[in-house]
This record gives C-alpha cells, sequence and structure tokens, in this order.
C-alpha cells in the first residue's frame, strides 16, 4: 500500500497513514497487518527497486523480528515495529558516518520518549537498544540496502501497548514497555510521528557533525561506570565502561588499559 497513491479512509486501521505522510519526512508507506519482518520486507525493496524518499515498511503486528546476530526481537499485540528506508547521501550523510547511525537512532527514540513519556528517563544501550527505567523498551537493527542506490534500512521495535505479563520468563525481569511504565495506553501513530521527526533532526546532526551529538551519545549511556564483559568474533574483554567516544566506539577501561570496540556482543554488565 503506497500511502501517497490512496485516498481511502484510514480508519480501519491502526494506523493513520496519512497523517504519517503529512506530518513526517516520509514519502512513502508499505502498510501489512501481519509480516515476519519488517527489515526482510525492507531490504527486499531495496533489491527490486530504487527508493526515492524515505519509506516506511510498517507492520501492525511482526511475528519473527531479527535482531542483531542470530537474536530475535518478541514482540506482542501493541507494539510497534517498523522499518524505515533513507538513503544517507539524500540526508548529506557520509559513508564514513554510517557506522554511526546505530547510536543516533537510538538517541532519536531516546529524544522522542522524552517526549512521549516525561519523567522517565531513558538511555542507550550501545550499540542497537534502549532503555527506559533501567529496562529494555526498543531493540535496533541497522542494515546495508543491497540495491541500485545505497539505502540504510532502519529497523526499529518499540514496546508500546504490548504488556510483559505473559511474555517469556527471561524477558520478564529486564523488559518493558511504555505501557507497563505509565499504566495507560497509547495511540501508536501518535508515538511513530514522534520517532519519525526525531530522526529526520538527528539524521540532520550527523550529516552536519554536529560536535554537541557525540556528547548527547555519552550522556544517555546507560553502560557507563558498570563493569561490561564484551565478545567480539576473536575475544572477550571485560572492563569498567568509559562511555561511548566520538566515533561511536564503546570504551572499556580493562586490566591491560584502555580499549575501544566498534562492534560484538555485550554478554555482561552489572
Amino acid at each position: 500500500m503506497n500511502a501517497n497513491e490512496h485516498n481511502v479512509d484510514d480508519g480501519g486501521l491502526p494506523f493513520d497513514l496519512e497523517r504519517i505522510i503529512a506530518e513526517t519526512f516520509v514519502g512513502e508507506i508499505d502498510y501489512h497487518e501481519t509480516v515476519e519482518s519488517t527489515n526482510d520486507v525492507a531490504l527486499a525493496h531495496c533489491r527490486h527497486r530504487a527508493v526515492d524518499g524515505p519509506l516506511l515498511v510498517l507492520a501492525s503486528q511482526q511475528t519473527r523480528g531479527r535482531g542483531r546476530g542470530a537474536n530475535s526481537w518478541w514482540s506482542a499485540d501493541g507494539a510497534l515495529t517498523f522499518s524505515l528506508i533513507i538513503e544517507p547521501a539524500r540526508l548529506g550523510v557520509s559513508q564514513e558516518r554510517w557506522p554511526q547511525a546505530s547510536l543516533t537512532t537510538g538517541l532519536s527514540v531516546c529524544l522522542a520518549l522524552d517526549n512521549v513519556v516525561p519523567g522517565i528517563s531513558s538511555a542507550l544501550k550501545w550499540p542497537n537498544d534502549v532503555f527506559l527505567d533501567g529496562r529494555k523498551v526498543c531493540g535496533i537493527l541497522v542494515e546495508v540496502g543491497d540495491g541500485s542506490t545505497q539505502s540504510l534500512v532502519l529497523g526499529i521495535g518499540i514496546n508500546v501497548n504490548n504488556g510483559f505479563a505473559d511474555a517469556p520468563a527471561e524477558l520478564t525481569t529486564i523488559a518493558t514497555s511504555l505501557a507497563d511504565a505509565t499504566g495507560r495506553a497509547y495511540d501508536r501513530t501518535d508515538v511513530l510521528i514522534t520517532l519519525l521527526q526525531q530522526f529526520e533532526t538527528q539524521f540532520r546532526r550527523l550529516a552536519a557533525a554536529d560536535p554537541q551529538l557525540p556528547a548527547d551519545w555519552q550522556q544517555r549511556c546507560a553502560l557507563r561506570g558498570l563493569i561490561v564483559t564484551i565478545e567480539t568474533q576473536t575475544d572477550r574483554t571485560t572492563g569498567r565502561c568509559a562511555g561511548i567516544d566520538p566515533q561511536g566506539a564503546l570504551v572499556l577501561h580493562t586490566a591491560d588499559g584502555p580499549a575501544k570496540f566498534f562492534g560484538g556482543v555485550i554478554t555482561r554488565f552489572e
């Protein structure tokens, strides 16, 4: 469904597609009631067609969401799951800054949550999660589109109205949703529009090399001061986290001195 090409009443849908187009920088929406993975659909768009402007792949429910590596994203009715295809060059983001896209996306989510749930602290868990009041509320998966134009796919799963009473046991103590945190339900269109507006603003800052942007990542770093264990393809390292450096690397103070990581999996923090 292309929201630019239809004039039907969206009243039967859980999202107001025409309002999303009108109030954000999104140029097109591919909406699905149910989809296995919005990122898979978005990557298929990149392979098979040219994406002229930001294209939003939006699903009311996602059944097999993907995280980094072999991780999966659990979601239930009421979650907000979508993928946004952007052409970084159109936004002025050079390829050398692509590795900072995940942190910039995460910061956008944090700033949006400041507006949606004011008074509840949000933080970045490097490199691709967002915490709300100390619990995971959002997962991010950034992938490079394989097509005729150089695109990035920003995959987002954010717990909005889905409670965790029926979630897998391993999630009930570490995850939360906006509804669980505040005791009220949210209009997912409102939340989505707030997120998309922040994405545009923060990626413009990334393009302009805003010197305050790395300071904002650092201020939101959920791991700073904690003892962190990170696994890479070749090693496992433990140290006290000093935060995120201006290039987007996680900095640990280890027994062998400072160490920087541009990739890896956080397996433990305390």
